[in-house]
């Protein structure tokens, strides 16, 4: 089978993260990417044997940042930015967030600004090649820093790593492999734990996530429509062309073709007059949110190709290069980012669990009690509710901005902090809970189904209800739901809910 590969030195993708951090694709760099880092590193190598005060390169760092440091013992402060940097705490971050980190550190520190050594970079891309993962615990991170210290370790030859399966001490693999530790030099400790790492790799695998929810969402609201016997009259585009949102109209685009040829549409046509908001609304409410995902999509493509070490360094005159000290390794663009995907995305949710209560309450609904043919002996679908309306609780308390607040550090040098990795913790946390929220409707109106005898759904509907039924057999009497949930979120997560969609209907809009 061949290997799956990504060339580095040109412009990477969300997908390019999303192929690297969860399907093990595996890394090369283009000669155009290893000639401009071995022209950045000349640079940094003069400024190291000149004696210029640069930062990070010939002083201390942070409030140290007056300390001249001699020449011989820039090896040491190195290794001891590192050391003194792995103050992450708690249970470890996921492996496919520690590898999507890995591989931003690839593209970052590869942009031909930073002066990182080849070799370096080498010794990263060798631990994603060989599937050997960094242990990076999850807490304890400003916007930088902490996180990406627990890597530097691993690339000097400390701490622990996932390989096959076991935690190991680095070394031992090492022996195994065959591999010495790096010893850093000038700037190569600093730029390892500078940056915005963590922040731009746990968004870019949120975004990715989130286009999935946005569209789920469609299908599951669609689904919905058609059992509680709804009209499609608020997806008429004469209402999108006088509100000429786009990803409005893109929505009630997406539900009349999914819910095109449904019988049951066509049978309750007029029905009722208009439809409760989780229903009539979703045009507005799916289609704002998939704005904010895909504003948080282009800030995200932007930081992926973009320089954000500090000093960085730039071609001067008579080739000699010079050093600008800055702030590119602000998180403020990316978590304000994840700040707002969450937002969205709990948005999202909060339509999908309304509509949840009402495929399962017999007061609105037209359907048996909480969707069970034999209720009183049996609970049904009642509690499945209540499992969406905790999660979305979490949701909400994580959907709260992390990026509007401030912790001076480092006695005052950084009196302002952006709190981005926070922001970009939760977001990835928020779509992953939000999943579930989308599974439990979708075995609601997959049970709602059930009940419509004679009627055929829409083509796409009928598709899902089969995707469905392969992982979840109609509910009779009351079982564990547990794994009916997990099962449906691992389709939702894998995208398969709108691949047999898209199999009837074309490609959803996003």
């Amino acid at each position: 089978m061949k290997v799956k590969k990504i060339i580095l030195g040109r412009k990477v993708s969300i997908k390019d993260v999303v192929n690297v951090s969860r399907y093990n694709y595996s890394i090369e760099f283009s000669e155009e990417y290893i000639n401009r880092v071995n022209k950045c590193r000349r640079y940094v190598d003069k400024f190291s044997r000149d004696g210029q005060a640069i930062y990070g390169i010939t002083t201390g760092l942070g409030d140290n940042c007056d300390k001249f440091i001699n020449e011989e013992d820039r090896e040491i402060i190195q290794r001891n930015t590192i050391l003194s940097h792995t103050c992450s705490v708690g249970e470890p971050l996921e492996k496919e967030c520690v590898r999507a980190m890995m591989f931003v550190m690839l593209v970052h520190f590869g942009t031909g600004h930073t002066g990182i050594r080849l070799e370096t970079l080498e010794r990263i891309k060798i631990l994603l090649n060989n599937d050997i993962t960094p242990f990076v615990p999850k807490h304890g991170s400003v916007g930088y820093l902490c996180l990406e210290a627990h890597i530097g370790e691993v690339i000097i030859g400390e701490g622990k790593v996932y390989y096959k399966d076991e935690l190991l001490l680095t070394k031992e693999v090492y022996k195994k492999l065959n591999l010495k530790p790096i010893v850093l030099s000038s700037k190569e400790g600093l730029t390892i734990v500078s940056g915005t790492t963590s922040v731009t790799a746990l968004t870019a695998l949120a975004v990715y996530d989130s286009i999935t929810i946005a569209k789920t969402g469609d299908i599951s609201g669609s689904l919905s429509l058609e059992v509680l016997k709804g009209t499609l009259m608020a997806m008429d585009d004469r209402l999108m062309q006088v509100r000429p949102h786009e990803d409005q109209r893109y929505t009630a685009d997406n539900i009349r073709n999914i819910l095109s040829g449904s019988q049951i549409i066509e049978k309750y046509k007029g029905c009722r007059v208009q439809d409760a908001l989780s229903i009539r609304c979703m045009p507005q409410l799916h289609g704002a949110a998939k704005k904010l995902i895909k504003d948080s999509m282009k800030t995200v493509e932007i930081e992926l190709n973009s320089s954000v070490d500090n000093p960085l360094i730039f071609d001067g005159e008579n080739d000699d290069g010079t050093a600008v000290m800055g702030c590119n390794a602000d998180g403020s663009y990316v978590g304000m980012a994840a700040d707002t995907m969450a937002i969205a995305v709990t948005n999202l949710a909060k339509m999908s669990e309304r509509r949840i209560d009402r495929l399962i309450n017999r007061h609105v609904s037209g359907l048996p009690a909480f969707l069970n043919k034999d209720a009183g002996l049996n609970n049904g679908l009642m509690i499945v509710q209540y499992a969406a309306a905790g999660i979305l609780g979490e949701m909400r308390i994580a959907a709260h901005p992390a990026t509007i607040d401030n912790v001076p550090t480092c006695a005052d040098q950084e009196d302002y902090v952006s709190m981005g990795y926070n922001a970009a913790l939760k977001a990835y946390e928020c779509v992953k809970l939000s999943k579930y929220i989308f599974a439990i409707e979708l075995i609601c109106g997959t049970q709602a189904l059930d009940f419509y005898d004679g009627l055929k759904p829409s083509p796409a509907t009928k598709r899902v209800y089969d995707t469905i039924r392969k992982v979840v057999f109609p509910i009779i009497n009351d079982i564990n739901l547990h794994p009916c949930i997990e099962n449906v979120a691992e389709l939702v997560k894998n995208q398969k809910i709108i691949e047999c969609v898209e199999n009837v209907v074309g490609k959803l809009i996003f």
